[in-house]
């Protein structure tokens, strides 16, 4: 929640923290020809990753991420929706068994 504070312009319009992985739907400023000062997806991520890891004190995060750039407004409602809805597939995922196993 604190990406916006640290990124004016940066909007956290919805995110979803599963047990193993997470999903952030991020609205990014326009860059109007400032490119070097326009946060970018990959230095909003790296730093997100730096902080969590060191509140935790140790590594969590896979090394690359998975991104989509939203072109529309029916993109923008399909990524919602599944955003919205993942923890009610959580029992569907392949490493559900396995977590749960081990808690």
């Amino acid at each position: 929640m604190q990406i916006s504070a640290h990124y004016p312009g940066v909007i956290v319009d919805k995110y979803v923290v599963m047990p193993n992985h997470v999903h952030i739907l991020l609205v990014l400023p326009p860059d109007n020809g400032r490119a070097l000062r326009a946060p970018t997806l990959s230095r909003i991520v790296r730093a997100w990753k730096e902080t969590v890891t060191k509140t935790l004190g140790k590594a969590i995060w896979q090394k690359s991420f998975y991104d989509h750039i939203i072109r529309n407004e029916a993109d923008y409602l399909r990524i919602w929706n599944y955003i919205d809805t993942n923890p009610f597939q959580w029992r569907e995922d392949e490493y559900y068994i396995k977590i749960a196993q081990e808690s």
